[in-house]
C-alpha cells in the first residue's frame, strides 16, 4: 500500500511541508492533480477508496500503479479532469 497525494489544479500544494528545504534535481513526489478537489474526493470515497485529509493535505491509499490508472479513469468518467504529475514542480518554480 502507498499514499498518493491529491491536490487541486491551480491551488497551493499543502503536502510539501514534509519535503526537504533544499534538494538536488533528483527529488520528486508523484501526486494526483484534479480540477475539482471536493468532487474528486467525494467520488473516490463513494467508490470505496480510503482518503485521508488533514492540515498537511490530502492523500489517497493505493495498492499500485494499475490502481492509479483505474482511479484516473473513474474520475474522468465523472468529468473530473485529473492527471498524475510531479508535485515538486508545482511548488518549486525555478
Amino acid at each position: 500500500m502507498g499514499l498518493l497525494p491529491i491536490v487541486e489544479k491551480g491551488k497551493p500544494v499543502a503536502c510539501h511541508a514534509d519535503w526537504p528545504l533544499f534538494y538536488m534535481n533528483d527529488f520528486s513526489r508523484l501526486g494526483l492533480v484534479v480540477s475539482r478537489l471536493a468532487d474528486a474526493l467525494s467520488a473516490l470515497r463513494s467508490d470505496g477508496y480510503i482518503v485521508h485529509a488533514d492540515e498537511r493535505g490530502t492523500v489517497l491509499e493505493i495498492d499500485g500503479k494499475d490502481q492509479v490508472a483505474a482511479i484516473v479513469a473513474a474520475l474522468r468518467a465523472r468529468a473530473i479532469d485529473c492527471d498524475t504529475a510531479d508535485l515538486v514542480s508545482c511548488v518549486y518554480q525555478g
